[in-house]
């Protein structure tokens, strides 16, 4: 193999262009002066017209281009629905320039069956990220953000608001830029109440720079909404059935207005979900690797009642100095009432003989409120990079959980019979407030610095309430209620050196957080106080080969530290046999990322990675107090590596068919001493998706999309393979102000995924059996600009 073959491979990456020696900025606009959001600008060298590089432009319309050489060029602008133009020639000899803006004339191009038109790729890959296009997708009508992210490219998902990224666990979820300061159940409550079409587009950022938070081991997915672009007054509204297993649906709509620097909008909507499922799971217990004990829960589960509801409203104020003041508010809530029946058979082994049998039935009752404030200014001086950004978060979230067990037992030896009972009550609460100051200073032609401070401040409340039922009366466990308060201040400071030097793209950051929190049992009058400071470094660096290909690598150090939940020691029961518990001793995890890789023409995108991480928190379920409990609670893993590798091809088949492809393959290794017991648990993994779009005329368009994930090793656990094949389709009416849209997710599905897990003394199985085939039917209307 010759050497140079060899390099390429080992470096692959997911890089875009090189910055280099002349930047060219400008803006898109249609025949009306609109800015077109995600045209295309093409940077094209005389006199071959070879691509140098691709840029899509902002909501604003504008864009930035970079030439690596001297010479003479022209930009070509291209966007779904307009004729492709090119600009005049333009000489490039290392000065920045601002360009004439470009007007747009709208395409009447078609072709005998099919509308010839382009457009920019369903996936794309950036130097630092990789963004999904939810807003241009069909098949995001009908998903909650939850379904949206389960079946996103690289990302693995556990149902609970836990993701992994690129097979690494500890993903930190943003919404437009903004932590959600909820984690594990909380958050994925918020996002069932997310609708996918509020938003825009995801962004997987897996090294994400000093500039953010070092939470987050494996990285940050953000969650861009969208946000009004046309100038002057208009608005929308839709309506959307579905039916499942049951009936689901919702309705919504929003107002906006743009006028003389000022941009104002308000957005809503309300959903109802329904949903039946089932579920079966086994446990085995043992003793001296001796069966002792089997158990075998069959579960029904139904969800009659639940509603969800999101407004979100702004204001944003463009200055004559360019200076921008921008507030927001996101408003969300939601109401959940399922209910479940089980039926639980019990054996003793080596007798083989079956003891017990138990029915239970258990009522939940919980819902959500949560709001987010956000006020930020933009201070801009001379040049794109020279400005100061400030930012305030204000962010109170509520839970309230009122949840009754009710279990018959019938003791199959004795033939005696025994009804038990519980009931969990919380009230749960937490205020974060969060400040933040951003500057960057150009310090030569080729190089800047940036500085930044970050406050944040995290208080929990939470009071939990257990009771127990006793010969026909309800009367407080003590054992178990508990009132618990945490907080948790971090203080942070960052600076960033970036610059260029011929082919080469150099950044080099460091972030410091210093960290407090306090623990308060209020119960057991006991506090647990940390405070420690920690450094995060970070670099990369992008060498630009040529036209075509480009290589980059990048280092990170990141850190996950324990929540609230992972650290409360009192108990929160599932059911009448199951319930976790935090662990007070637990320390942070760290981790330490590097990736290494390859683009090629904007198409094709190969990365490889490696991370190391230690005491990784992970929740691992045990035997519990009593023969046939079971016992979820977080340990510190001593070490884990993964291995990953990923490629990402965007295809344009015909003119009309347009498709992404991503596959990735990791390899987790969790190993280190929990208590007495050795943990070894490793094993491979893959997935695959592939969307593709097609266009027709008449203003119809289709998309189909296929993924698979295989199993997945997360610390004792492994999953096995999930699938699904998902199509839509949308028609253009009114002038195309309207829309219809018919979506059926999970056509060809895994109708059982399963899991399991062995540690101790305890193996259980889990098969699932979801309410994922769905058919949905929308109709949305603009009207005004």
């Amino acid at each position: 193999m010759k050497r140079s073959t060899l390099l390429t491979i080992l470096l692959s990456s997911s890089s875009m262009g090189l910055v280099a020696q002349t930047k060219v900025s400008g803006k898109i606009f249609d025949k009306d002066g609109h800015s077109i959001k995600g045209a295309t600008a093409s940077l094209l060298r005389l006199p071959d017209s070879a691509l140098i590089m691709q840029a899509d432009a902002a909501k604003d319309g504008s864009f930035q281009l970079h030439a690596t050489k001297n010479g003479d060029y022209v930009i070509r602008y291209s966007s779904v629905g307009y004729t492709t133009m090119n600009s005049k020639m333009y000489k490039l000899s290392g000065t920045d320039q601002t360009i004439v803006p470009a007007f747009l004339q709208p395409s009447e191009h078609r072709m005998e069956t099919v509308q010839v038109i382009g457009k920019q790729a369903s996936v794309r890959q950036y130097a630092d990220k990789m963004v999904v296009d939810v807003e241009g997708s069909v098949l995001a009508e009908g998903n909650n953000v939850l379904e949206l992210l389960e079946k996103t490219p690289g990302l693995v998902s556990d149902g609970k608001g836990n993701f992994s990224i690129q097979g690494r666990a500890g993903a930190n979820v943003r919404i437009n830029g903004r932590d959600m300061y909820v984690s594990g159940e909380q958050l994925a409550s918020i996002l069932r109440g997310l609708q996918a079409s509020e938003v825009s587009k995801l962004e997987l950022i897996s090294n994400p720079s000093a500039r953010e938070d070092a939470s987050g081991t494996a990285g940050i997915i953000n969650i861009v909404t969208k946000r009004n672009t046309k100038v002057g007054f208009g608005g929308d509204a839709f309506v959307r059935a579905g039916q499942g297993r049951a009936f689901y649906g919702g309705f919504g709509g929003g107002l906006h207005y743009k006028v003389n620097g000022l941009d104002m909008y308000v957005q809503g909507n309300k959903s109802y979900d329904r949903s039946n499922s089932h579920n079966l799971t086994e446990r085995s217990f043992f003793d001296q690797g001796n069966l002792t004990s089997f158990q075998r829960q069959q579960e029904n589960k139904k969800l009659d009642d639940a509603a969800f509801h999101s407004v979100r409203a702004g204001a944003k104020y463009e200055f004559s100095d360019g200076g921008i003041l921008d507030g927001s508010v996101h408003w969300m809530r939601g109401n959940y009432k399922p209910y479940a029946s089980i039926e639980m058979d019990s054996w003793n082994y080596p007798e083989n003989i079956q003891t017990e049998r138990a029915v239970s039935n258990n009522h939940f009752d919980e819902s959500f409120k949560n709001w987010t404030f956000n006020i930020n200014y933009v201070n801009k001086y001379e040049g794109e990079d020279h400005f100061l950004k400030f930012n305030f978060d204000f962010a109170p979230h509520g839970n309230d959980y009122n949840n009754r067990f009710e279990t018959e037992k019938f003791n199959l030896l004795t033939d005696q019979k025994t009804a038990i009972g519980r009931t969990n009550v919380q009230d749960l609460s937490n205020t974060t407030y969060s400040g933040r100051l951003d500057y960057s200073k150009p310090l030569t032609d080729s190089s800047k610095i940036e500085l930044g401070w970050k406050g944040t401040y995290f208080f929990i409340n939470n009071d939990v309430v257990n009771t127990l039922l006793d010969k026909g009366s309800w009367i407080r466990d003590h054992a178990t209620s508990n009132r618990f308060q945490y907080t948790q201040h971090i203080e942070a400071l960052y600076a960033i050196y970036s610059g260029k030097f011929k082919k080469i793209e150099y950044q080099a950051g460091l972030r410091g957080e210093y960290t407090f929190i306090n623990a308060n049992q209020v119960t057991l009058n006991k506090k647990n106080d940390q405070r420690y400071f920690d450094l995060f470094p970070s670099g990369s660096l992008l060498y630009h080969l040529n036209d075509k290909n480009t290589l980059r690598t990048s280092f990170r150090s990141r850190i996950e530290r324990p929540g609230d939940h992972d650290i409360n020691i009192f108990r929160i029961y599932e059911d009448a046999y199951s319930y976790n518990e935090g662990n007070p001793d637990l320390k942070p995890e760290k981790s330490y990322i590097t990736e290494i890789g390859h683009g090629y023409k904007n198409k094709l995108f190969t990365t490889l990675g490696v991370s190391y991480g230690r005491d990784i928190i992970n929740w691992i379920v045990r035997q519990g107090d009593q023969v046939g409990e079971n016992l979820s609670r977080p340990e510190n893993i001593g070490r884990y590596l993964n291995y990953s590798a990923s490629i990402m091809y965007n295809q344009t088949l015909r003119t009309w068919w347009t498709a992404s492809h991503y596959i990735n393959t990791f390899y987790n290794n969790y190993s280190g001493e929990i208590g007495t017991i050795n943990l070894d648990s490793k094993g491979s993994s893959w997935t695959a998706n592939s969307r593709h779009t097609l266009q027709f005329k008449y203003g119809l368009r289709a998309e189909i999309a296929a993924y698979y994930r295989s199993g997945v090793t997360t610390g004792p656990s492994r999953t096995d393979k999930r699938y699904g094949l998902d199509l839509a389709a949308e028609k253009k009416m009114f002038g195309e102000r309207g829309m219809i849209k018919l979506t059926a997710n999970g056509l060809l599905r895994n109708a059982n995924p399963q899991l399991v897990s062995e540690y101790g003394n305890l193996k259980v199985f889990y098969s699932d059996f979801p309410d994922n085939r769905k058919v949905l039917l929308s109709l949305s209307y603009r009207f005004g600009n």
